[in-house]
């Protein structure tokens, strides 16, 4: 009896080994499986992130921040997905990186400064790069001279315009004035006017650009007697108010070591208006009733210009009748009577802040 019982005992007790041991073997089993899927989860994770796409947390994949940049870059519309992820790659850039770096939009809004303006201006060559433009058909015989640059109107047979910079160091020619008015060569004889259209006219040979402001050069000098740089002018005109500007003219040169100035008549722009106005000599020169001159400093800290329009009287009304700052007008002003573009070769906005404004105490 006592023999039954142990073999009972020993058999179930056998048995329940058995199973323990199976039991054991599954658990490790599950274990290595479960661990193996972790491993591949892992391992495709990381490939993914390698291959440039982010797994979500609803199993979903998204572009990186790198492709939604370069999407963003390239002009197209990032989706919401797209916008988080480089929403927080801006997020991991540094607080000093960023304020070392000012954003384009900042440097964009950050005004130029006129000093700088100034300097960048120093390139163009005036009588070449600031030369007007008619804004309509006009008779031009544009002609480089050693001072000056003229266009040359045959119909009228004076000139549309005179461009010349004046520099401190010209300021200082003292060349003795030679009084030797001639022809331009460089103009057909045909449609050059001649000294015998002035002679007796009443009206003086007018300098557009003045002897004064040549006489650093003998050759300069000489070419500034052509009477392609003249308009018939009433004398008190041409020896009162119209030599007060040249005076000045000279004192602001002086004062900002270089000016640009353009000046010339204001002339028709019908043939109704070119029969109205009056004509001297056998080459029937046209006499201009208004003059204009425009001046551009571009060195004097402020790029600033200024215009102005004078009447060609020729009765003694007195050289001190009236200050130049009454005939003071804006450089678009000027452009509007003659029709004419000055300096086109300026920046937009250093043209349209010169040329729409002045300040006659920064002048005068």
């Amino acid at each position: 009896m006592a023999k039954n019982n142990a073999r009972k005992t020993g058999k179930s007790s056998g048995k329940k080994s058995s199973k323990g041991k199976s039991g054991g073997v599954f658990g490790r089993v599950a274990g290595i499986v479960t661990l193996v899927a972790l491993t591949l989860f892992v391992i495709a994770y990381i490939g993914a992130q390698v291959a440039g796409v982010t797994i979500s947390a609803n199993g979903k994949q998204g572009p990186s921040a790198e492709r939604v940049e370069r999407k963003v870059a390239d002009g197209a519309k990032p989706s919401k997905v797209e916008k988080t992820s480089a929403k927080k790659s801006k997020k991991s850039s540094s607080a000093k990186a960023k304020k070392a770096a000012p954003s384009a939009k900042k440097q964009a809004q950050k005004p130029r400064s006129k000093m700088a303006s100034a300097v960048a201006l120093a390139n163009l060559v005036p009588e070449r790069d600031l030369r007007p433009q008619f804004d309509y058909d006009f008779t031009a015989q544009v002609i480089e001279h050693e001072g000056y640059v003229v266009s040359y109107n045959a119909d009228y047979k004076v000139p549309n315009w005179v461009i010349y910079e004046l520099t401190l160091g010209e300021t200082l020619g003292n060349l003795k004035r030679t009084n030797n008015f001639d022809v331009d060569p460089e103009v057909p004889k045909e449609q050059m006017a001649q000294l015998s259209d002035y002679r007796n006219s009443g009206y003086d040979r007018g300098h557009m650009a003045p002897n004064a402001d040549l006489n650093w050069s003998q050759t300069a000098q000489d070419e500034s007697f052509y009477l392609s740089n003249m308009c018939p002018q009433g004398h008190d005109f041409n020896a009162g108010i119209w030599l007060d500007l040249e005076n000045q003219v000279r004192v602001w040169a002086e004062r900002d070591s270089a000016v640009t100035i353009v000046c010339g008549p204001v002339l028709p722009r019908s043939s109704a208006d070119a029969k109205r106005m009056k004509r001297i000599g056998k080459g029937k020169v046209l006499v201009p009733e208004l003059f204009w001159k425009v001046v551009l400093m571009p060195y004097g800290g402020d790029v600033r210009a200024i215009g102005f329009v004078m009447p060609n009287h020729n009765e003694k009304v007195g050289r001190k009748n009236r200050p130049l700052t009454d005939y003071a007008v804006t450089v678009d002003s000027v452009e509007r009577l003659t029709g004419i573009d000055f300096f086109p070769a300026l920046p937009d906005n250093i043209e349209d802040e010169v040329e729409s404004n002045y300040n006659i105490k920064s002048w005068f």
